[in-house]
């Protein structure tokens, strides 16, 4: 199933007690709809934090419904909150796996760097009016690229034994005064793409150097790095998978073309 969310409604997607999260809300709503009574588990493609929001996110779970998957979708958002919405519901082999099978996942973070603030907008970006090296951001982006050690860029409670990975894209685009930043890669630690905006915010500013990074990538401290990015600006994005299980025309448009 392809959804998106508005996460300022949500405690993240994983399952918390007492808490509202996207996974506890997908879960009810299947397993009010399934026919033999059975509580439904989703996983997905992505764990996003409290706050964070999903353009393309993919989930699959196992479910008793007769009426085809269009149906299922319908059904669906008459029993889910507003924050979520379904692009697609497909039927997949039991080999696939949302989390497992994806190749990559690309989130993105929108920055507005406007003097004025935006009320409507303050949900989704995160309002930063302080001046911006654009050449470093673009060179800090460009060395975050590949194969490293970002355990630096990891909340320090959750940093794995082996915090390598890998970085396929990082780009940002400009609209006027509002920046999207992509940064794009099979897996992710805690927090990463927010430490990456906090830490690119230092470095654009002056207050870091293009050197600290070069360190920061072969196994520094997370004290080192940049603050950790308030969530209200970051999307998962997309999903890719291959062979792609969703063709949604209305998702590809959206992600398209998406501005805030």
């Amino acid at each position: 199933m392809l959804l998106s969310y508005d996460g300022f409604a949500f405690h993240g997607f994983q399952r918390q007690k007492d808490l509202p999260t996207v996974e506890l809300a997908l879960e009810e709503a299947l397993s009010l709809l399934d026919k033999k009574g059975r509580k439904v588990k989703v996983t997905g493609a992505g764990r996003t934090d409290r706050g964070v929001h999903a353009l393309g996110q993919v989930v699959h779970f196992d479910i008793s419904w007769p009426h085809g998957p269009a149906a299922l979708r319908k059904a669906l958002e008459a029993n889910l909150p507003s924050s979520i919405g379904i692009y697609e519901v497909v039927p997949v082999d039991f080999a696939f796996h949302a989390r497992r099978s994806a190749l990559w996942r690309k989130y993105a973070y929108f920055i507005w760097k406007g003097d004025c603030r935006l009320p409507h907008l303050s949900r989704y970006v995160w309002w930063n009016r302080r001046g911006w090296d654009m050449d470093l951001a673009k060179k800090f982006l460009t060395m975050i690229k590949g194969f490293h050690d970002f355990g630096a860029f990891c909340r320090k409670a959750d940093r794995p034994s082996d915090a390598r990975r890998t970085i396929m894209e990082a780009g940002i685009e400009e609209k006027g005064p509002l920046l999207k930043i992509s940064v794009t890669g099979r897996s992710f630690l805690t927090n990463m793409v927010r430490i990456i905006v906090g830490t690119m915010d230092e470095i654009a500013t002056g207050r870091k150097s293009l050197e600290d990074i070069s360190r920061l990538l072969s196994g520094g401290s997370r004290g080192e790095a940049g603050p950790t990015a308030p969530a209200e600006g970051l999307f998962l994005w997309e999903v890719r998978y291959d062979p792609m299980p969703f063709g949604c025309e209305e998702y590809n448009a959206v992600t398209g073309n998406f501005i805030l």
